[in-house]
């Protein structure tokens, strides 16, 4: 009997830049992904958290977890399913009101890693965003 490998998931686009810290000093940690450093027409994943807990404003308006922010200016708390990383990529599953309020094209989301991404970086930025929080709203991860 042959075994058949499974095929690599072609990649949505590549990851070729990475930022990841305090976006704003002593507030707002972000880990940002793009396909390029370039300022313009680049598609990218903004995914931000504070860096105190949820204040009961922020609880009563749903603004109680990390926030993603992409390319096409849309603005979503919370919103992802689930998170897979592997050495070749990162698979974002997005639930549906995210998929409308982002202007994704699908649920699923696959990014590669241009081979000079320091995958820990995104990992541990990604384990701190999206483990801020509102426990509720907290993706199921994979990293």
């Amino acid at each position: 009997m042959k075994f058949r490998r499974k095929k690599p998931q072609t990649p949505d686009w590549v990851i070729r830049h990475v930022e990841s810290g305090d976006s704003i000093p002593g507030t707002v940690f972000t880990i940002y992904v793009a396909e390029s450093d370039a300022s313009e027409d680049v598609r990218y994943f903004d995914l931000q958290c504070a860096l105190s807990e949820p204040t009961v404003q922020d609880i009563d308006l749903e603004l109680d977890s990390y926030c993603i922010v992409n390319d096409a200016g849309g603005v979503q708390f919370g919103g992802l399913e689930a998170v897979t990383m592997g050495p070749d990529g990162l698979v974002l599953s997005f639930q549906d009101d995210a998929v409308e309020g982002l202007e994704l094209s699908s649920r699923v989301v696959t990014l590669g890693f241009d081979s000079a991404i320091d995958v820990d970086e995104v990992r541990a930025g990604l384990r701190n965003v999206l483990s801020y929080g509102n426990p509720r709203k907290v993706p199921q991860m994979n990293l």
